[in-house]
């Protein structure tokens, strides 16, 4: 059911990928922002969900530049936003004094704009490409993904013996990551192929989203860790939170996209 959905949100796009997308940023912000809170870090969640939202909306349907005459790129949207979220920030907490934790509570309103509002957007920016087309990247993009998640856990278990990155996630291994970054490469080029998206770009692009979302799985360890937690949040029984399920996505599909945008246009 889950795999029927996400196809029809991808092919699809529009409003309702763009609602779906917006829906799965606000919860990840709400665990990260319960992640920082038991570290002690005080999070205005009600400011922080605002400028995520307000990020979605703007980079969705303002934010690529307009084919001739626009001067508002969606660099100047999330500079706006950042700036707008930061000078409220201060506002609302420089009655409490010039502490560190005031501080570290400003930098970590913007990170949570960043790693949940920012780097969700990619999905849709991905999707909004034309040439070649959007849905297919995009598929292609979760084909890497997820191949690579499948691969490293089965190659991993039968014969990972090297820790990968004990402190973080002890489990991991390099003989899962190698064979995950295989695995996933070579699903996202048997997709692509299928797609006829070329075959250097898709191993190149293979690897390196491969490689670049198994940094993100660690990234997500590294937050989990900080704040002695084992799951980001309870969005799928058994399965964790949104970060849990989206942590190789959100580093992956920036070098998806990027790499589409400089080569196959």
């Amino acid at each position: 059911m889950g795999a029927i959905l996400f196809l029809f949100l991808v092919i699809k796009g529009g409003i309702l990928l763009t609602v779906a997308v917006g829906v799965l940023s606000v919860l990840a912000a709400v665990e990260v922002g319960k992640i920082f809170k038991k570290t002690g870090v005080d999070v205005r969640f009600s400011l922080v969900l605002f400028f995520n939202l307000a990020l979605l909306a703007g980079k969705a349907f303002w934010g690529q530049p307009a084919a001739s005459g626009s001067s508002f790129s969606s660099g100047d949207w999330l500079a706006l936003v950042a700036f707008t979220l930061l000078f409220t920030s201060f506002l609302l907490l420089m009655g409490k004094g010039i502490t560190q934790a005031n501080l570290i509570s400003l930098v970590s309103h913007l990170f949570i704009l960043f790693y949940t509002g920012f780097l969700f957007v990619y999905p849709l920016l991905i999707r909004q490409l034309t040439t070649p087309y959007g849905w297919q990247l995009l598929l292609f993009a979760f084909a890497v993904i997820w191949g690579t998640d499948t691969g490293a856990y089965f190659i991993g278990s039968a014969m990972g013996k090297t820790p990968l990155a004990p402190r973080l996630s002890p489990k991991k291994t390099v003989e899962g990551a190698v064979g995950g970054l295989v695995v996933g490469t070579l699903t996202g080029v048997i997709l692509g192929l299928f797609f006829q998206l070329p075959l250097f770009w898709l191993v190149g692009t293979g690897i390196l989203a491969s490689f670049v979302g198994q940094i993100g799985d660690l990234f997500a360890s590294f937050l989990k860790r900080i704040a002695g937690v084992k799951d980001s949040g309870r969005f799928l029984p058994g399965h964790g939170g949104v970060i849990d399920r989206f942590d190789s996505a959100l580093f992956s599909l920036p070098v998806v996209y990027y790499l589409a945008l400089f080569l196959l246009r």
